[in-house]
């Protein structure tokens, strides 16, 4: 049962975590967070290619390994308590939009390049003044038909939508709401990266003025749909490591910082806490392995054990971080230490795919409440 990870699912994830000891510490993302890019390439393709996580849950016959959401949790828990910087949640959700979709050419020309690490996909859906993540009827506008569509209006934190090859664009058309492809270095397509709160995550603002698009065949509705379950699941997973992370960090310097001669986790004060951040992050972990097994075993039951899940580790993440950052004291509010980032990241984090209203209601639809 996916409930309980396999051997195989414990070695994937020491693999992972290794590999982030290795070739991605947290001062090599400080150096990566301070250059140019928004991600190391190097890292990047060696997580795709030599672990093949970009492929994880994208089927064989179109170049994946065809693994389980289990799987995929596993590794993005580790990536998520070494806040990586990689576009894997964009290809991740760029790549189960199109497995929901009809489009047969379209899947098997995308998804052995995304699963291979190649290309890079973005999902834009946000739009400005909207509250949903995903917009009932988007204001982005597609005319045209056949060969011939064209796209016009914006989308906002389209995640490494900088970055992205290919987008794949939620706009109203003749049809109503339907997704289109464009390419990334498309006419009248502006992109602008984001000055984000989390300086590990990319995001950006995309524009389009006339800009040259082809419809993807299929139910846009529910393949946005199933798309919004998987991000809740991807994205809880991330955080539940972040969580575990700042757990045990924090946990290792109340036994090393001392005050009146005797370590700081031996007062009552800062016991309570440490516990309460653990109960926080043992339901929130047990709520992400109950959508991991309704995701390989019940999919029906998929939207709401998602929601439940995201709900409890996005606020969960959020007072841990905070705690993570108060409980050491003045150096954990300076650049000099790991525990702003975590900080930073739970922000961002709490509002990305949709914020805990959001996932509240949607929690609340999917139950039939």
């Amino acid at each position: 049962m996916s409930l309980i990870f396999t051997d195989d699912q414990k070695s994937l994830a020491q693999t992972v975590k290794r590999f982030v000891a290795d070739r991605s510490p947290m001062p090599r993302v400080r150096e990566v967070i301070g250059g140019e890019h928004a991600y190391d390439a190097e890292v990047w393709s060696r997580l795709a290619g030599d672990l093949g996580l970009a492929g994880l849950i994208i089927p064989e016959e179109y170049g994946g390994a065809g693994a389980t959401h289990a799987d995929l949790s596993a590794a993005l828990r580790e990536l998520g308590a070494g806040l990586v910087p990689s576009p894997l949640l964009a290809c991740v959700l760029t790549a189960g939009a199109l497995l929901a979709l009809d489009d047969e050419p379209a899947k098997h020309d995308l998804l052995p390049r995304l699963a291979e690490g190649g290309l890079v996909g973005a999902l834009a859906v946000s739009e400005p003044g909207e509250r949903r993540w995903i917009p009932g009827t988007p204001a982005t506008a597609a005319t045209g038909s056949g060969d011939a569509v064209t796209l016009s209006g914006t989308k906002i934190a389209v995640l490494n939508g900088a970055e992205a090859g290919v987008l794949l664009v939620q706009a109203t058309g003749p049809g109503g709401a339907a997704l289109y492809l464009v390419e990334g270095d498309a006419a009248g397509l502006t992109v602008s990266r984001d000055a984000g709160v989390d300086p590990t995550r990319s995001t950006a603002t995309v524009t389009f003025d006339g800009t040259p698009a082809r419809p993807l065949a299929g139910d846009a509705a529910a393949a946005l749909d199933r798309v919004a379950d998987l991000a809740n699941l991807a994205i809880a997973a991330e955080q539940s490591g972040a969580m575990l992370a700042c757990l045990t960090m924090t946990t290792e310097y109340a036994k090393v910082r001392y005050t009146f001669g005797q370590p700081i986790g031996a007062y009552q004060g800062v016991k309570h806490k440490l516990a309460d951040m653990y109960n926080r992050w043992a339901l929130s972990d047990a709520a992400l392995r109950e959508a991991t097994r309704a995701a390989d075993e019940e999919p029906a039951k998929l939207g709401a054990a998602a929601a439940a899940a995201r709900a409890l580790t996005s606020s969960g993440y959020l007072t841990s971080a905070k705690e993570t950052m108060l409980l050491h004291g003045g150096i954990g509010f300076t650049w000099e230490h790991d525990a702003h980032f975590y900080y930073k990241n739970a922000i961002a984090g709490n509002v990305l795919a949709g914020d805990g209203d959001y996932q509240l209601d949607r929690l609340a639809d999917k139950l039939g409440v």
